[in-house]
């Protein structure tokens, strides 16, 4: 039989004045908080209270930080975690952090979603460390020193915290655990999660209400026609719209999609001039979106018929859902090259491709949406594993087909594959405290020596220069991304 879990109080440092959002999220967690002491100048204070468990310290931000140590060693339970005013913990915050300090831990961290002013994610926080972290601390080590505990990661994405928070608040918030780390002889470990990683947050669902299916597209006026086309006889007889997200095409792709809206009655264009860069359409795209399920699909592939139909059908069983890539229509001559399905890939956690794959829009706005600052490749395999992290499930769909079209050029080739070595490092970098192993020693000296024994190739035949190419683009993408990051990922 499962131990208890421990009870946890919750502190929440506002010193200036926004308490609401943190408090909102408790009140709903999975695991309730034993009780909710807020920190803040604000005045008046709600009357009546909104809940029992809820009280507040009036402080100025200047002693925002003694009053948040004060509240944690007043506390009457095993364990004291801390927020900031405007995060919003997960459901599943709390019920996470107790499991992890079973074992006595002196201190439980776990990571966080860094989100703009537009609630859009700027990155993610998953070092072992403070600054960053949301966290929790054994209320007993509050009042002495010198003593020995765990330092556990939870290697979970479980707080949304804003970038723009003031230094006030985090240095409130984040009082307690330094006293700790100052007084305590932390030993790192990492609490490992369920294997499946999935705490079914959404619950159950039904089937959707709109499906709204996002092409972000530049300069795709080629292309678009036959995507286009292929959606408009899809076999999905439930609500559904089309929305090309123009991102600052300079050719007719605007007239082209215009052209499609006899067949197309739900067809929308949404401006995306502003930036370039498949994300931020995707982004432009979801806030247009009037549907509650969102699919993405590119304007230069084709939907097979029953596309929409598999993954609409897939959506009441999952959050997240990628569909399969077919190349063999579109790009016969490059079989060797198809994509692997999500249940044959190997890198850390299965991952839906940005070509097809679909999620419920409540769930794209938790995770923060497509992260803009990933260019040419990994932006969705970052949404998938942020999804994971976050416990919402992430599902395969082998029915719902795209028909893919493969690089035929080698420069394209080139470029997509060492920008697709760029990502695999700063993915690295962000993720590999959840897990995420770079390739072994043996392994990499077996890359780099296939690379320079097959040179010759370059000059043999078409297919091998092009093998070649691939394989040595991705290899500098490695060397080139683990520069940037300050990893080693080759």
């Amino acid at each position: 039989m499962e131990p208890p879990l421990p009870e946890i109080a919750v502190v929440v440092a506002a010193p200036e004045g926004d308490w609401e959002p943190a408090v909102r999220s408790l009140l709903h967690q999975s695991l309730p908080p034993a009780a909710i002491t807020v920190v803040t100048p604000a005045d008046p204070l709600p009357d009546p209270l909104p809940d029992p468990r809820l009280h507040f310290v009036r402080r100025r931000s200047e002693t925002a930080a003694d009053a948040c140590v004060e509240a944690a060693r007043a506390a009457r339970t095993p364990y004291v975690a801390f927020l900031h005013g405007r995060d919003e913990a997960l459901p599943d915050w709390l019920r996470h952090l107790a499991r992890a300090a079973r074992d006595d831990a002196g201190l439980v961290q776990c990571g966080t979603l860094r989100l703009r002013a537009d609630a859009l994610v700027e990155g993610i926080t998953l070092e072992p460390g403070l600054d960053g972290a949301a966290y929790a601390v054994r209320r007993d080590l509050l009042h002495t020193s010198g003593r020995r505990a765990g330092w556990v990661m939870v290697p979970r994405l479980l707080v949304r915290r804003r970038n723009d928070d003031t230094d006030a608040t985090a240095s409130a918030a984040l009082a307690a655990g330094t006293c700790l780390v100052r007084d305590t002889h932390l030993v790192p470990s990492t609490h490992a999660p369920s294997p499946d990683m999935s705490d079914d947050m959404s619950g159950l669902r039904g089937a959707p209400e709109l499906v709204s299916v996002v092409i972000p597209v530049r300069d795709g006026a080629l292309t678009l026609p036959a995507q286009l086309r292929a959606l408009a006889s899809q076999s999905y007889t439930a609500p559904w719209e089309v929305l090309v997200v123009d991102n600052g095409s300079t050719d007719s792709t605007r007239e082209v999609a215009e052209k499609a809206r006899p067949d197309l009655p739900g067809l929308r264009i949404v401006d995306a001039h502003e930036r370039p860069g498949e994300s931020y359409a995707r982004n432009r795209g979801i806030a247009a979106a009037r549907g509650d399920f969102i699919a993405f699909c590119d304007a230069d592939d084709v939907a097979d018929p029953g596309w929409l139909t598999a993954l609409a059908s897939a959506a009441p069983d999952a959050d997240l859902i990628g569909g399969s890539l077919d190349s063999t229509v579109l790009s016969p001559m490059y079989a060797d090259e198809q994509p692997a399905p999500m249940t044959e890939q190997t890198d850390f956690l299965p991952f839906a491709r940005g070509a097809n794959c679909a999620a419920w829009k409540d769930v794209l706005t938790t995770i923060g949406g497509w992260d803009e600052s990933y260019r040419g490749g990994g932006e969705d395999m970052d949404l998938s594993w942020r999804a994971h992290l976050c416990g919402y499930r992430v599902h395969y769909a082998h029915d719902a087909r795209m028909h893919y079209r493969l690089r035929a050029e080698l420069s394209g080739l080139a470029r997509q594959k060492w920008n697709y070595g760029r990502s695999g490092a700063r993915l690295y970098a962000a993720y590999r405290h959840a897990g995420f192993e770079r390739r072994d020693n043996r392994t990499v000296l077996m890359n780099w020596s296939w690379l320079l024994l097959h040179t010759s190739d370059l000059a043999r035949s078409p297919s091998l220069r092009r093998r070649w190419i691939r394989y040595g683009a991705r290899l500098s993408g490695f060397l080139a991304g683990s520069t940037e990051r300050g990893v080693r990922y080759l």
